[in-house]
């Protein structure tokens, strides 16, 4: 069996690139001084710990999502992680299941790998998409049904994609029948943010309509239109939640779309693209 045509999802991790280096430094600082200072805000020690590895888990992947929306610019996903950290605090007990979701629809769209999505790839984005639709809410099944959908319609085109699109959409619908379709109360609360990051992001959906970086696997370069996709998926998924509910794991994705979008404007002419 191919392990390229069945793991898409799985990017490897060169030590011998800096800024792949520089983030698991980072990510295993921050988990024992999560710990520590979890451990000292009255938790137990096995709360504590769990506590740390959910902070590190988020940083990382913090960057990773920063790197799938902005490939060509390696640094703007290090101002995503800054802001992170400083607003940890805003994060509470988030879950990293929404931040891994995220990253898998985005991969998903924007072929990073160079690797069209396979079964198993497909097999663990629905399980992972009905185990949010069934537990949290029914816009993860929503959500998700749109990313597999927009992909099949993306060249290169995969009929599978479509039908486990078709599929997801059909879970969805079955999760909402026995209770009824109970819609969120709308908050404006969270409006103001979500302006900012939304107006500081523009710059870099804008700025993708030519990509230097290559896929992992094949070295050809990215598809323009399924970054720009996978961008615009992104700000669709964090306006549906941020009208809804603020979870703990959106402050994360706002440090994406405004870091990534800070960059762009301020430090790219000071700061090299890559490390």
């Amino acid at each position: 069996m191919d392990i390229h045509r069945t793991a898409a999802f799985n990017r490897p991790l060169d030590l011998n690139n800096t800024g792949n280096f520089l983030i698991l430094l980072i990510t295993a600082s921050v988990i024992p001084a999560s710990v520590i200072y979890h451990y000292f805000s009255t938790e137990s020690l096995m709360s504590a710990v769990l506590s740390g590895f959910r902070t590190g888990i988020i940083v990382f992947l913090t960057w990773a999502v920063s790197r799938e929306l902005d490939p060509d610019n390696d640094l703007s996903a290090f101002v995503a992680v800054t802001l992170v950290l400083i607003f940890i605090p805003l994060l509470g007990q988030a879950s990293v299941l929404p931040i891994f979701w995220i990253l898998l629809i985005l991969r998903t769209l924007n072929r990073s790998s160079g690797v069209r999505p396979g079964v198993l790839d497909m097999f663990f984005i629905l399980i992972l998409g009905t185990l949010l639709t069934s537990t949290v809410s029914w816009i993860y099944g929503v959500l998700t049904t749109l990313g597999l959908l927009l992909d099949s319609k993306l060249p290169p085109s995969d009929r599978i994609h479509f039908w486990a699109g078709i599929f997801m959409g059909i879970i969805t619908l079955l999760s909402v029948l026995p209770e009824g379709l109970i819609l969120p109360n709308i908050s404006f609360s969270t409006l103001p943010i979500l302006i900012i990051v939304a107006i500081l992001f523009l710059p870099v959906i804008m700025g993708s309509s030519e990509i230097k970086s290559i896929a992992d696997r094949t070295e050809e370069k990215l598809d323009p239109t399924r970054v720009m996709m996978a961008q615009l998926m992104a700000l669709v998924v964090v306006l549906s939640f941020s009208l809804t509910e603020v979870h703990g794991w959106l402050y994360a994705m706002y440090c994406v779309l405004a870091g990534t979008g800070l960059y762009r404007i301020f430090f790219r002419k000071l700061l090299p693209e890559e490390l």
